[in-house]
């Protein structure tokens, strides 16, 4: 007699009935240092074989870590075309560390999930941090399709992030990157320079906006969930130097930063002197001098589009550097530019 099992990437287990015989004969004869209770030996052979077969079928129905990673990235197809870059830069080093695209996602560890983070992204906290989010999601994604039953990422331990100080732009830089704005070649980009640093509209956002997204009778931005960074819509007020923007008259359609953005955005901060240039300064400048002056972080968490405000609170104020004198000329309609 043959008893024939078939494993998931191997060629037929056969077993003979001696190979069987001396399996049970080895189980019984360790099972009876506790029990000597033939049916109850028998019973607990049985329910080992049915949980072994149940293992086997749960591993047949699973998939390999790189089946379940181009399943979890065609799911993601709708994301932003950046978004998609990253989560394929991410993935790709994922898939190729040691041999692990071909395990069975139901049969990987958590300590094989941490060797391999500190192994590819350990060289930073941030980067350390975003991959453990991507791997995570993969296996979320698993989960719920049956793959796996847990989600190994949830005990990878993250690095504590040292944040570095926050920059925001003085009120004197600030009407220096306005001038120069003002100059005929940057004039193309002055719309969406003011809505960055008066509104707190991030720069992928603003190159997504349209002049219709501009109600000039409510002096409002409207930031619609396509041109989102996080997918949620949100309304915000023209203050400051952007409530010029309500009096301008452009077709509904057109696009309101330039579309060669990225280079002339470079060129006008060299020629601003603005250096050196932290990341979002625009961004950070507008939350502190909103918090400074209104007072409310709900408020100013709503209007930059934040899920919650613990963001705000660590990597975006800096209210040291912020009088409230300024901050109030900030928002003032009388604000000159």
């Amino acid at each position: 007699m043959n008893t024939t099992t078939t494993p998931q990437h191997d060629v037929p287990l056969v077993l003979t009935e001696s190979d069987i015989f001396r399996l049970f004969m080895e189980f019984t004869e360790t099972a009876a240092l506790a029990q000597d209770d033939k049916a109850s030996i028998i019973h607990a052979f049985r329910r080992i074989m049915q949980a072994g077969i149940r293992s086997v079928r749960a591993e047949e129905d699973s998939v390999s870590f790189s089946e379940a990673i181009s399943a979890s990235l065609l799911a993601r197809q709708h994301r932003r075309p950046s978004t998609r870059r990253d989560l394929r830069s991410f993935t790709n080093r994922m898939l190729r560390y040691q041999d692990i695209s071909s395990c069975n996602l139901r049969n990987i560890s958590a300590p094989r999930c941490r060797q391999m983070m500190n192994d590819l992204f350990n060289h930073s906290p941030h980067v350390y941090r975003k991959a453990q989010t991507i791997l995570h999601s993969i296996f979320s994604y698993g989960r719920r399709q049956g793959w796996c039953e847990r989600n190994p990422a949830e005990c990878i331990n993250l690095p504590p992030i040292v944040e570095e100080r926050i920059n925001i732009l003085t009120m004197s830089q600030i009407r220096l990157l306005v001038k120069v704005c003002n100059r005929s070649h940057f004039s193309c980009m002055g719309p969406a320079v003011r809505l960055m640093l008066w509104c707190g509209i991030r720069p992928g956002e603003v190159q997504r906006l349209r002049w219709g997204d501009i109600d000039p009778s409510e002096k409002m931005v409207y930031v619609e969930s396509h041109a989102s960074k996080t997918g949620g819509a949100r309304a915000v007020p023209l203050r400051g130097g952007a409530l010029i923007l309500a009096s301008e008259k452009h077709p509904r359609e057109e696009l309101i930063a330039p579309r060669n953005w990225i280079r002339l955005w470079q060129r006008l901060r060299d020629t601003s002197s603005l250096k050196p240039w932290q990341r979002d300064a625009l961004r950070h400048t507008f939350a502190s001098m909103h918090l400074k002056h209104f007072h409310n972080i709900l408020k100013l968490q709503e209007e930059m589009g934040h899920r919650d405000s613990n963001l705000l609170r660590t990597r975006y104020l800096n209210l040291r550097d912020v009088r409230a004198a300024a901050a109030r000329d900030f928002f003032s309609q009388n604000f000159v530019y």
